[in-house]
């Protein structure tokens, strides 16, 4: 089990705490991942990059095809309604998976 102040191979920078403690957290020849900007520290012996997802609607439609298809099975851990986003991922909660949130009730 790992634990949070322990080095990891990889690190998301969007941690409280911002980047400078994400980085800290890389292990040696990890990698830092950013979404919100350009990172501006580097991890001891590791590499930092900016990572940005830009909406395409025909590769959308691929995924969604290769779904239907049985060939890109996503792990799905929880699926929570809008309310309960917050708790669901809250410091400690960690669900094997992708966590679902539902923004609309059917």
């Amino acid at each position: 089990m790992h634990r949070r102040d322990e080095p990891d191979d990889h690190a998301l920078g969007r941690s409280r705490g911002g980047p400078h403690r994400s980085a800290a957290l890389v292990r040696p020849g990890g990698t830092l991942v950013t979404i919100v900007m350009p990172p501006k520290v580097q991890p001891k012996d590791g590499r930092a990059v900016f990572f940005v997802v830009e909406p395409d609607r025909a590769r959308l439609i691929d995924l969604a095809q290769r779904v239907r298809d049985g060939r890109l099975k996503p792990v799905v851990g929880a699926v929570r309604p809008f309310a309960e986003a917050p708790s669901a991922f809250a410091r400690g909660k960690r669900t094997p998976g992708k966590t679902i949130i539902c923004v609309t009730e059917d």
